[in-house]
């Protein structure tokens, strides 16, 4: 008859409990990858937009705050100088659809897609390969014509 030492009792006893650990870890994990991902909440509560103050902001620009009927005249000032477009990405050819890279009064160039706003006036209306063209409304003619700069050629 053979009999058992009491010695090995500790390994077997700690060789099953981490098998068990090992079979609850795969358990979990296993039922945690099956499960659907968790969406993102898109309750707006720690956003606030604040209004924009337009009048503060044209004074910020150099507006004057003289009234419109007053004995100063406004400087003329040529809208197209205000726009630079620095890039654009045109969707399919003679589309009209994209989104451009505009700097607008000197700031840095930002990113607009077809229809965005770009001041309170004017918006992007189309682009093409190399150039992009603002109105005041999708309908309306184009009040402004952006056009990229000249690539620089292989020199010879």
């Amino acid at each position: 008859m053979t009999t058992l030492d009491p010695g090995l009792w500790p390994v077997r006893l700690s060789t099953f409990v981490l098998a068990a650990l090992a079979a609850a870890s795969v358990a979990y994990w296993g039922l945690r990858w099956s499960e659907p991902p968790a969406m993102p909440r898109l309750s707006g509560e720690g956003f606030s937009q604040r209004p924009i103050d337009t009048a503060r902001v044209a004074q910020l620009l150099g507006a004057s705050a003289t009234p419109v009927g007053g004995a100063v005249a406004a400087p003329v000032v040529n809208a197209a100088a205000n726009y630079k477009l620095e890039g654009v990405i045109a969707q399919g050819r003679n589309s009209g659809r994209g989104s451009a890279l505009i700097a607008t009064g000197g700031d840095k160039a930002k990113p607009y897609k077809v229809g965005d706003h770009l001041s309170d006036d004017l918006l992007l209306q189309s682009v093409s390969a190399r150039g992009a063209t603002l109105a005041p409304s999708m309908a309306a003619p184009a009040s402004i014509q952006l056009e990229l700069p000249p690539l620089d050629g292989p020199k010879p």
